[in-house]
Formats: C-alpha cells, structure tokens, sequence
C-alpha cells in the first residue's frame, strides 16, 4: 500500500533531481484530496473533522498527478525514473508511485489554478504546489456528473468540500480578530 511517506519522498526526489520543472508542476487529483484528509485528521478539528472512509482502500490513489506541465518534460527531465514494460506505453515511476499527468482539467484552467494553488512542504522541506479544495471539489464533481469517475472520486470530492469549509472557517476567524476602519468608529 502506498503511504504518504512514500508521496513525500517521491515529491522530495522529483525536486531535487530537478527543481525547476518541479516548482511548476501542480499536485491534483487523489493525492492532492488525500493531502487535504491528512491535514484535516492532523488538525482535529471537531467542527471540521476528517471525512471517514467507507474502507481503507479510500485512503490512497494509483498515482501522483499532475498539471501545469507537460509530460514529455517530465520524461526527459527524469530519464532514471521511465519504466518501461513489455506491453503498453512507458510510464514514470518514483518511490513506488506511478506519476501521472493532466494537460487540462475537466473545469479548471492549469495556468489560473497554479496561481491560486496552495504552498505545502514536506518534512525534508521541498515546496509543492497542490490544488485549492474548491476546484478540486468542482473537478471530482465534473468527473461524477460525466460519468467519468473512478470509485474514490466521491470520497475526494467529500474530502475538498470538507476542506474547503474548513478553510473559509479559518480565513473569517482571522478576518473577524483583525482590527479594521469600521471597528474603530465610534458612534455617539
């Protein structure tokens, strides 16, 4: 089974081996859900809890995806890591992990949805870029709605939408505790 620790170190080897295509590469899809349950978990939030599989097989995804780059970029960046079997097209392989590519999404512009992304590290410090809860919501519930969804994709669309909530919480409970013009008027 593949654990976040090996996500981690695939991240942390794609970065070293090449930190300039890796810092334009956007995590999407299971792992970037996935990431999102782990943070929720590790909060332990009451209000915002993590969303509760229906078996442990929702807890992880066949590959690493990703956008904002292309894959032939990736292949010739990371020669070491082409796995190529006796039948079917060559794949990249890190850790463990399958690495997979998008050049689009379903709803989603790569290029707007960099910009707006969300900044993780790892523990061993590599930056990545994965994308934000509310795309990734609109994405998986795009790919439900065509008929195009894999099992876990409704577990990942209740995990961003749970993450999502989260965030918004938090983002009012700093905008609410910030001073602003209106509380330092005072009406007599």
């Amino acid at each position: 089974m593949i654990s976040w620790s090996n996500v981690e170190i695939a991240l942390d080897t794609l970065n070293h081996k090449n930190p300039a295509l890796f810092s334009r590469s956007l995590l999407i899809g299971g792992w970037a859900a996935l990431l999102y349950h782990r943070l929720l978990a590790l909060k332990n939030d009451s209000l915002f809890p993590a969303p509760t599989p229906d078996s442990a097989a929702r807890l992880v995804s066949k590959d690493l995806d990703f956008t904002h780059v292309w894959s032939e970029d990736f292949f010739d960046a990371y020669p070491d890591f082409v796995v190529r079997p006796s039948t079917g097209k060559p794949y990249l392989e890190v850790a463990g992990i399958r690495i997979g590519f998008a050049q689009v999404g379903v709803t989603f512009d790569p290029e707007e949805a960099f910009e707006k992304s969300r900044i993780f590290k790892t523990h061993a410090g590599t930056n990545f870029a994965t994308l934000d809860p509310v795309r990734l919501y609109r994405e998986k519930q795009a790919l439900i709605e065509k008929g195009r969804s894999k099992p876990n994709d409704y577990f990942h669309r209740e995990i961003a939408a749970a993450y999502a909530r989260f965030e918004l919480a938090e983002a009012f409970k700093k905008h609410s505790s910030e001073p602003t013009a209106s509380h330092q008027v005072r009406i007599e």
